[in-house]
């Protein structure tokens, strides 16, 4: 061996092991989706379903063509959700975990892939930063945890963003195609998700390359035709759908960042980090501010000039452009950035233990409805409903009682299903029951369980009836009547 030889040897640097190879790569999305998963499997099946959850199981419970009949008149919007789940409970059940266990899925992966973005974009630290950052907002360990589609519509715009750079990155079809099919899927999840293609225009210019804003405009072009029917949909129902929605003021508008967030105080903080973010490349950045400013903006918008539509977690997916971005202010600081993250735990713990409570996803306790019923009904007993609320009322007590014994539904004339709605058909003249008990259940009025069974009700029951039990819950009421004698 020559001495030229033993020289060039001495020069190479040692080839980098496996590890050291890959974990730049894997790192920045393992570890903030492992956070994650452990952030949305903790407390899990500790909140009774919710209002909207109970939607969701009504409706996957029925057959396709039941979801489909439901479509036309409402939930059109939601109904691939709900099909989706209709499969998902055929195989996996319908216990509170596995109802919700989708979402988590959802909100693991696209908290992972904020990571992914973040290498992609900057570097494995801040992506790295980023999906700690996401993992430890309590507003995506509330929707972790719910039997809705917003944690889905997380996963699939964040997926579509880094999609669409991969199809930047090198535009060849293939690319462009999937990252097409995650924009469909975004759609088809949650229409109002596709807001996300308000920041991807921003980043598509950007290249100035003629034959990618062709094909960028051809695949989102074809994301809308297939996505037409829903938004046909939604437009005809949005009278009966959003209804609820309270009108656009200065108020909701102030305090956006912090509901978004689930707990302002760490809105505020990863907002302010944002907001200091300075990088080599500042078109990266705009896009990311673009991705995190203008979804909300235009729906707010859009409330003020319209009806109303602004609904914080509609765009949920602003949470991640805004890590990535405070990620970016914290690089080369990794004692700073231990204390941002430490604090984003901090402020929002006490918001993680409240999305944690039993009756925290909306509505009444409805476990605890359930037990009080089943502990004191007998055979041939009845159960009738106020009139606020009715079908989400029906819908609680009936999932918590699916699999043992229940009180008659005395009013039901058609079942919602049967009637291709959420709302059950009743008996408007209150002569289709006779049973000797009746349990009542209705909104939370103190002193008065029956403030809002209606008028005619109310009066059968003061005739007819007298109550012999009585009980107070969170948001609701169960009375227990039993008809006089003599």
């Amino acid at each position: 061996m020559t001495a030229a030889t033993l020289t060039r040897t001495e020069e190479t640097p040692p080839e980098a092991s496996p590890v050291r190879r890959i974990g730049p790569l894997i790192c920045p999305a393992v570890l903030p989706a492992l956070a994650m998963l452990i952030a949305g499997s903790t407390g899990l099946t500790r909140p009774a379903l919710g209002w909207d959850e109970h939607a969701t199981w009504s409706a996957a419970a029925r057959t396709p063509g039941e979801i489909l009949e439901l479509a036309r008149t409402m939930d059109g919007v939601i109904a691939p959700y709900y099909l989706f789940v209709h499969f998902w409970t055929g195989v996996f059940g319908d216990s509170v975990a596995a109802i919700r266990m989708p979402s988590l899925i959802a909100v693991v992966l696209g908290v992972g892939l904020v990571g992914e973005l973040g290498r992609r974009l900057f570097t494995p630290g801040i992506g790295l930063t980023a999906g700690l950052i996401v993992a430890a907002v309590p507003q995506l360990s509330r929707y972790a945890q719910e039997a809705r589609a917003y944690g889905m519509a997380f996963c699939f715009a964040v997926l579509a963003t880094l999609l669409l750079h991969v199809a930047l990155g090198r535009p060849t079809w293939p690319r462009w195609i999937a990252y097409g099919l995650a924009l469909t899927l975004l759609g088809y999840t949650h229409m109002i998700g596709l807001l996300v293609l308000s920041g991807h225009v921003v980043a598509v210019p950007v290249q100035r390359d003629r034959r990618v804003l062709i094909r960028w405009a051809a695949v989102v072009a074809a994301t809308l035709v297939l996505v037409a029917p829903l938004i046909r949909l939604g437009l005809a129902q949005r009278g009966t759908q959003l209804e609820w929605i309270p009108p656009m003021d200065l108020h909701q508008i102030l305090i956006a960042p912090g509901v978004i967030f689930g707990a302002p105080v760490a809105g505020l903080l990863v907002v302010g980090l944002a907001l200091a973010a300075r990088w080599e490349r500042p078109l990266v950045l705009g896009e990311m501010a673009a991705l995190a400013a203008l979804p909300p903006a235009l729906l707010i918008a859009v409330s003020f000039v319209t009806a109303p539509l602004w609904v914080p977690r509609y765009v949920l997916f602003a949470v991640a452009p805004l890590a990535l971005l405070a990620a970016v202010a914290l690089r080369g600081l990794p004692g700073r950035t231990v204390v941002a993250l430490v604090m984003v735990v901090a402020v929002g713990f006490e918001t993680q233990q409240v999305v944690r409570g039993p009756a925290a996803h909306g509505g009444m306790d409805f476990r605890r409805a359930a037990a009080i019923v089943r502990a004191g009904q007998r055979p041939g007993d009845g159960v009738v409903y106020g009139r606020i609320g009715t079908w989400s009322l029906r819908a609680g007590l009936d999932y918590e009682l699916r699999n043992g014994p229940e009180p008659a539904d005395l009013l039901v004339r058609r079942s919602a299903a049967d009637a291709g709605a959420l709302e059950a058909v009743e008996c408007p003249e209150l002569t289709c029951f006779d049973a000797q008990r009746v349990w009542y259940v209705g909104a939370r009025h103190p002193g008065d369980p029956m403030a809002d069974a209606g008028d005619a009700l109310r009066a059968k029951f003061e005739a007819e009836y007298r109550r012999t039990g009585y009980w107070l819950l969170p948001l609701g009421t169960i009375a227990l009547y039993q008809r006089r004698t003599g």
